[in-house]
């Protein structure tokens, strides 16, 4: 048997409530408590997106990365940052309902340990294995390995808000740091590495996709921090290839999967390119120092935004979720619900 498809028997299986994974039951709550927080009106667009990832997206992703479950090493880091996932997103809501200070600032902190845990996890997974071949399966993984990882710079960025931690910026961009971190930096690697695995041979174009999707957000973040010209850059070619994702989803991924998931996955992947566009719009404008569109940060938190967090974010990861595509040479496939054992 190849190494490809040599079953890990060290691998520790994600932990269950009631023979259904932490994960999915988390995810479950998490929505019911964000519905709840969302209509209450005690949270801005921008704290609602935020809401969602933490308590939504972020565990239903976490757990489709780790299908089949990791091995022992990283295994155990991600058992323990799905078991503390839900207390640590519930203290984070909690966080953006009171007034920014020590006391926020603390009950965000516990979100430092989870996604800290988590980027372990994906490191020992990159050192175990050559982290970027020449076959997409391999890049796959990789760009989900960047989607553990990334949370843990938008967990920072959240307790630095608190502590008006700020240097050059204005306050309301390290709260968007956070979103960004989450979505850009989460939901769009996952997203992009579970595609790469229903894929069969070598695909260069998803290979480029994919290392512009796990570069991009740092290097905004580079631009966004020191060089107007750099963010511009970097923006828009991060734009381009994220809109270019999209329309491959659709065209390549999408008429292969079963059809509920099929839907969801290609409305999800559909409104990449328009979010994009808006993203491009007012990179363009604050390069210029003109506004394209009108788009100014309030309009591009409403639409921008809301594309992200609903129309990509939510769809995707729900998509996804109704059959989970599994690491290359695994050949098994998660549908919801999860039950262990089954």
């Amino acid at each position: 048997m190849s190494p490809e498809t040599t079953v890990d028997r060290t691998a520790l299986a994600i932990p269950t409530v009631g023979g259904v994974r932490v994960t999915d039951a988390s995810a479950a709550a998490g929505g019911v408590c964000w519905t709840l927080a969302a209509t209450a009106g005690g949270l801005s667009a921008i704290e609602r997106a935020l809401a969602l990832a933490v308590l939504v997206l972020v565990p239903l992703g976490a757990g489709m990365v780790a299908t089949p479950p990791f091995g022992s090493r990283a295994g155990q880091l991600f058992a323990a940052a799905v078991v503390a996932q839900p207390v640590a997103a519930g203290l984070l809501v909690g966080s953006l309902l009171v007034e920014s200070g020590p006391l926020a600032a603390a009950l965000a902190a516990p979100w430092v340990g989870v996604t800290g845990l988590l980027a372990a996890a994906a490191l020992l997974r990159i050192s175990d294995r050559e982290p970027w071949s020449l076959g997409e399966a391999r890049a796959a993984e990789t760009v989900l390995d960047a989607g553990l990882a990334y949370p843990t710079v938008a967990s920072v960025a959240l307790v630095m808000f608190h502590l008006d931690i700020v240097f050059w910026f204005e306050r309301v961009i390290i709260l968007l740091t956070a979103v960004h971190f989450h979505y850009a930096g989460f939901v769009l690697p996952v997203a992009t590495g579970l595609a790469g695995r229903t894929l069969d041979g070598e695909d260069r174009l998803y290979r480029v996709l994919a290392a512009v999707v796990v570069g991009g957000p740092a290097l905004i973040a580079v631009g966004i921090s020191f060089s107007p010209l750099v963010e511009f850059v970097s923006v828009g070619g991060f734009t381009v290839a994220v809109a270019t994702l999209g329309v491959y989803v659709v065209g390549r991924v999408v008429p292969g999967r079963p059809r509920g998931q099929a839907v969801l996955v290609g409305a999800s992947a559909l409104a990449l390119p328009v979010s994009m566009a808006l993203a491009l719009g007012y990179g363009v404008g604050a390069y210029t120092g003109n506004p394209v569109l009108g788009l100014d940060i309030g309009t591009m938190v409403a639409l921008h935004g809301s594309l992200n967090a609903l129309g990509f974010g939510l769809l995707g990861v729900v998509g996804w979720r109704l059959a989970v595509p599994s690491r290359p040479g695994t050949n098994t496939e998660d549908t919801a619900p999860s039950r262990e054992g089954r």
